[in-house]
C-alpha cells in the first residue's frame, strides 16, 4: 500500500495543531497502521512531543538529519528518520531559513512532495505538522498531502482566520495538487460550560456549512494534553480517559475511510 499523506494545517498558532498531529498519529497506529510524522515547523513542537529534546535536536541538526537538510540540501528523507514509538522526521530552528533559500512559494511548492514520494512504500500514513503561517513550508505540506485537517480553537481570532486558510487550500488545489481533500475542521480546546465557546462553535459550524465542509465534534479543553506534550508522549498513550480525546480516534477512522 502506498502511504496516504495528511497535513495538519492552520496559519493561526496555539490552536492545537501539534497536539492533534501526535494524537491522530497514535490513533492511526492503534489501528495497526505504519505511521510516520513529519515536523515542518521550525519551532520543532512535534519533534519535542515525539521525545526528542533540545540537545538531541541540536545534534541531529549538526549531523544533517533534520527536515531542513531534506528540503534544502537534498538529503534523502529516509536517511533522517528518527525511529521511535512514532517514527519522525524532526525539524530545527534552521528550517526557518528554508523559505529564503528555496524559490518563490509556488515555484518551490512541490519540493516536499517530491522528497516524500520514496517514503510512501514504507508507511501506511504520513502525518505532517505544518507551521503557523501560510508561507512556503505550509504550501509544501499541502502540496504533498492527500488530505488536510484544520484544527481550530473555539475563539474569535482562530475562526476569523479560517477563510484565508481555505483560500490557500483552493490555490494549492488549482495550481499543484488537485487531489487534495479537506477532511474537515476539528474544533479544539473547547469548554462546554462557556457560553462564548458555544457561540463561536456555532459560528464555525455555520461558516463550514456554507462551504459544505464537515466539522467534527470538538475536543474538550484539558490539562492532560499539555502534560502529555511535556512528557514527550501523546495524551492517547498517557491519559486515554481524557474527555474529548476520543475525537482523535474518530478523525483517524475518517482518514482511514477516505484512504479505503
Amino acid at each position: 500500500m502506498s502511504a496516504k499523506v495528511v497535513a495538519i494545517a492552520n496559519q493561526k498558532g496555539g490552536v492545537g495543531k501539534t497536539t492533534s498531529a501526535i494524537n491522530i498519529a497514535h490513533a492511526l497506529q492503534e489501528r495497526g497502521l505504519r505511521v510516520l510524522a513529519i515536523d515542518s515547523d521550525p519551532q520543532s513542537s512535534l519533534s519535542i512531543v515525539c521525545g526528542i529534546d533540545d540537545r538531541r535536536l541540536r545534534d541531529l541538526e549538526q549531523s544533517g538529519r533534520t527536515l531542513y537538510h531534506g528540503l534544502v540540501k537534498k538529503t534523502p528523507l529516509l536517511d533522517i528518520i528518527v525511529r521511535g514509538e512514532i517514527d519522525v522526521i524532526p525539524a530545527s530552528i534552521r528550517l526557518a531559513n528554508a523559505e529564503q533559500e528555496l524559490n518563490s512559494p509556488f515555484g518551490a511548492a512541490t519540493i516536499l512532495r517530491d522528497r516524500v514520494t520514496p517514503l510512501r512504500e514504507h508507511y501506511d500514513v504520513i502525518v505532517i505538522d505544518s507551521p503557523p503561517t501560510l508561507g512556503l513550508l505550509t504550501v509544501n505540506a499541502l502540496s504533498a498531502a492527500d488530505y488536510v485537517l484544520i484544527p481550530c480553537k473555539t475563539d474569535y481570532l482562530s475562526i476569523m482566520g479560517v477563510p484565508l486558510l481555505l483560500d490557500t487550500i483552493e490555490n494549492v488545489r488549482s495550481r499543484v495538487n488537485n487531489k487534495l481533500v479537506l477532511v474537515g475542521i476539528l474544533p479544539t480546546m473547547f469548554l462546554k460550560t462557556a457560553s462564548h465557546d458555544n457561540a463561536l462553535l456555532g459560528e464555525l459550524r455555520e461558516l463550514a456549512e456554507q462551504q459544505h465542509i464537515p466539522v467534527f465534534d470538538p475536543v474538550s479543553r484539558a490539562t492532560a494534553f499539555d502534560k502529555a506534550n511535556a512528557e514527550g508522549k501523546s495524551a492517547l498513550e498517557l491519559y486515554p480517559e481524557t474527555k474529548g480525546i476520543e475525537q482523535y480516534r474518530i478523525v483517524a477512522d475518517k482518514i482511514i475511510a477516505y484512504a479505503s
